[in-house]
């Protein structure tokens, strides 16, 4: 009668590795949250300025609602910058 081979399975290091990726992957959300935030609230700045600055009433209207849509989006990556703040100061 001939005996089954059996492998032997390796132990990986994973958990060590992946908390290191879970640490460097926040690490660049955190980058892309911030640029993306600098960004947007730049945007938002501009458009103000030119609704203040435009005298005709189709500009004054088009650079509002523009204004209204870059702050909202700025204020939406602003909550997720400190929500990524707290998980991080949470481990």
């Amino acid at each position: 009668m001939a005996k089954k081979r059996v492998k032997k399975t390796k132990k990986s290091v994973r958990k060590g590795k992946s908390s290191i990726l879970k640490s460097t992957n926040i690490k660049k959300k955190t980058g892309l949250i911030w640029k993306n935030l600098v960004l947007f609230v730049i945007l938002f700045v501009v458009s103000l300025v030119l609704y203040s600055a435009s005298g005709s009433d189709l500009y004054r209207d088009l650079f509002f609602v523009l204004s209204i849509f870059f702050g909202f989006i700025g204020l939406a990556f602003f909550i997720a910058l400190l929500v990524y703040i707290f998980l991080k100061y949470l481990k």
